[in-house]
């Protein structure tokens, strides 16, 4: 009967994996970039060592540029080349030059989700309204999320006709629900969004949206600007240096006046409420150490480029001040190291009040501060920056009339102890003085700069504690199997241990950071070593790297099983539900040697097929590894299509009764990682002469069956849970452990 249950798995599985295989073959791929559903695709042959934008406009890719991206009866003119500049291609309309057309990765180096570029070909006209846009190529991936290229495509027609003087709202529309009909913005901004124009984004790519709308937008405009096309009568652009870019730490940024900031004691507030009638201090004050800091306030421009994406990182600085923002709002950052700040998260603000304790001043006027104008963020990403308590964006339109280029005034205010409400009488007040660089002053940028590039160091410094909790991560991993004798005599502990690192591994390192290595990531190094672009783009994902190195280099010691038994989120995640199903009392299926023989196979028959299409087309490769759960229980954490969901439910659900059932039976990563570990030189794991002859006690602990019936380990499948160490030094349970001990006590007796 058993037999018959077994061989109804395996059919289902095999079942399951030919469907996916062959769904995800046929779908649209997410990186091949098709002209119409019955056009042929678009190759990717573009070198961006050189300008982009003439080696896309070849004889058969003009047409389709023409079609997207010209206004009606216009045409292609002239290429215009500046040594200070990239390339740009006349727009021609009754023989007059009507606008330009230009790429976006050459003048901002826009990347997507997948951390590599987008190329994207765009217009704009001398009134500043794009004429068109066309998407030539990307790397996104949308299979997976039910989505093509067509959705994307539909995306970006939509900012035809955009006027780039103002900011777009990317947008989605509510369903299901009473607030149908109704839309709410991909990104929350603050301050005046009346003139920011409605774009409806593509539900379930949030960032995908976003980014490619910020690359078109933050381009269009820098052409704008170079072409000296008139934006808005207070685009910034024109007073302010918006352009230039170079990274910048924390330091720097305080050092260059960039930043300012002002640090107030608990000593500072006693002082001044000294000379304050009838009011003390606030009672935390007055107990407190004197040097002790009440706040550590900071302030800075982040309109310019210079300064914005050194503190607000790349991806908010173009989200929340270029392209979702008119071209005359200007963005003020403020933060506070606290204790204190002057924001109370518990507290609900009326939005067109004033707070109280904050403002900003210039020349005598006063500039109130609301939180209608406030952008709250979670944290900073400046580097070797210290973590703030509170730290977010205002936004001030030109109406209010605040000059970007004078010196400008932030008040800090604090009130008296046991006072309710913020009065001319009651408070003090501390000034902090500010005043942007003069290298931000007037325009006078140098667009050719291309080292706005992707540069994964700039992400790795970004993601400084990443890192470090990554390499812990490894590393503890790596003591655990080195100094397993320590803990497995134990076996309480030992099970604390497994299932406290292994929630570890699933939380942190898989929902957390995206920690997750797929076969993916194996593929794409190994394009990565023969098409010549370096690996620069391969680097994005610190937590990916870093475990991915540590694989490579335990090879010879560990094979898979570091990764495997110990590294993998989805191998921790189907452990502990597993964990969980013997703690709640299901019984668990034991397959015979013979089928699980046969069925630890099919892995490697996976990873040959996904291996073929990866060699025939490396973007049906990314559709075809959809088998790998891992995208959707970890990467979007169940955020997927209900197909997806599905098929990662039944892998989970045979889990409960068969551990590590996908591990051991579909990963083609898995297949991967056991090949090349056969390099493996050491095997560590203690055996007994008795082990398979009698002795079949750890045969039947083993978890994943790794442990043959004549007592041989067959290190390709074992992921080194130790649990055979356990019995090993269990003089209760392992047999011949049981008669040493049994034996010795009889001889004593005697």
């Amino acid at each position: 009967m058993f037999n018959i249950i077994i061989d109804y798995i395996k059919i289902c599985i095999l079942l399951f994996a030919f469907m996916f295989i062959l769904n995800a073959a046929y779908s649209q791929s997410p990186t091949m970039l098709s002209k119409s559903k019955s056009e042929e695709k678009v190759l990717e042959d573009i070198n961006t060592d050189s300008w982009i934008l003439p080696q896309y406009f070849t004889e058969d890719k003009k047409e389709e540029i023409a079609e997207y991206v010209l206004p009606k009866n216009a045409i292609f003119g002239n290429t215009v080349e500046n040594s200070n500049a990239p390339p740009l291609i006349e727009i021609i309309k009754d023989k007059k030059i009507v606008g330009y057309a230009f790429e976006t990765f050459d003048w901002v180096q826009g990347l997507g989700y997948s951390r590599k570029p987008y190329h994207i070909i765009a217009g704009v006209n001398l009134q500043g309204i794009i004429t068109g846009v066309r998407l030539m190529w990307h790397t996104e991936p949308i299979a997976i999320l039910g989505r093509t290229d067509e959705d994307l495509h539909d995306f970006l027609l939509q900012l035809q006709g955009i006027n780039i003087n103002k900011g777009i709202s990317v947008v989605l529309g509510l369903s299901d629900s009473v607030l149908e009909g109704e839309t709410v913005a991909m990104r929350g901004t603050a301050g005046d969004t009346s003139q920011l124009q409605p774009v409806d984004g593509i539900s379930r790519t949030t960032t995908t949206s976003l980014l490619l709308n910020d690359a078109v937008m933050r381009a269009a405009r820098k052409v704008a600007r170079h072409k000296n096309i008139i934006l808005d009568d207070r685009d910034l652009g024109t007073i302010l240096n918006l352009e230039v870019f170079n990274k910048q730490e924390w330091n720097q940024l305080l050092e260059n006046g960039s930043v300012s900031n002002l640090k107030v004691t608990n000593g500072d507030i006693v002082k001044q409420f000294e000379t304050v009638e009838s009011f003390k201090a606030p009672r935390s004050a007055r107990l407190s150490k004197e040097d002790k800091i009440w706040t550590q306030t900071y302030m800075a421009i982040v309109s310019p480029e210079g300064i914005g994406a050194n503190i607000l990182g790349r991806r908010w600085y173009d989200q929340y001040v270029v392209s979702g923002r008119n071209v005359d709002d200007l963005v003020i950052w403020v933060g506070f190291l606290g204790p204190a700040s002057f924001y109370e998260k518990s507290k609900s603000y009326e939005l067109d009040m004033p707070y109280r304790n904050l403002q900003i001043t210039q020349d005598g006027k006063v500039f109130k501060l609301t939180p209608k104008m406030y952008k709250p963020l979670p944290f900073h990403h400046a580097s070797n920056a210290p973590d703030l308590i509170e730290q977010g964006l205002f936004y001030f339109s030109k109406v209010q009339d605040l000059d970007p280029t004078k010196k400008m005034q932030l008040h800090y205010l604090v009130k008296a102890d046991k006072e309710e409400s913020y009065k001319d009488n009651n408070t003090i007040k501390f000034i902090m003085n500010y005043k942007i660089p003069d290298q931000y002053i007037n325009q006078n940028a140098n667009l050719n700069n291309r080292d706005d590039k992707y540069n994964w160091q700039e992400t790795w410094y970004n993601k400084s504690s990443t890192v470090f909790l990554s390499i812990l991560t490894l590393i503890s991993a790596a003591v655990l199997l080195i100094f397993k004798d320590f803990y497995t005599k134990y076996r309480n502990i030992h099970k604390l241990v497994r299932v406290l690192f292994l929630s570890w591994v699933l939380v942190w390192l898989g929902w957390t950071v995206g920690g997750q290595i797929s076969i993916i990531h194996l593929a794409a190094f190994i394009q990565a070593i023969f098409d010549g672009k370096g690996f620069s783009t391969f680097m994005a994902e610190p937590a990916i790297v870093i475990i991915g190195i540590g694989t490579v280099i335990t090879m010879p010691i560990w094979g898979r099983a570091l990764f495997c038994g110990w590294l993998c989120p989805f191998g921790a995640l189907q452990e502990l539900l597993n964990k969980f199903a013997l703690f709640i009392g299901i019984k668990q299926k034991r397959i015979s040697e013979k089928n699980d023989k046969f069925m630890k196979k099919i892995k490697y028959v996976v990873l040959l097929m996904l291996g073929i299409v990866f060699i025939y087309s490396f973007d049906l490769g990314l559709s075809a590894s959809s088998i790998e759960p891992f995208k959707t229980a970890i990467t979007f954490r169940f955020n997927a299509p209900l197909m997806a969901i599905f098929w990662v439910g039944i892998l989970l659900i045979i889990g409960l009764f068969i551990e590590r059932a996908y591990c051991r039976i579909l990963c083609p990563l898995g297949a991967s990682l056991a090949i090349f570990g056969k390099v493996r030189m050491f095997n560590f794991l203690h055996r007994r002469i008795e082990c398979g002859n009698p002795c079949k006690a750890c045969n039947i602990e083993c978890p994943t069956q790794a442990i043959k019936l004549d007592g041989k380990i067959d290190m390709n499948e074992c992921f080194q849970c130790l649990d055979c160490q356990v019995m090993y030094f269990d003089k209760h349970k392992c047999p011949p452990l049981v008669a040493k001990y049994k034996n010795t006590k009889t001889g004593q007796s005697h």
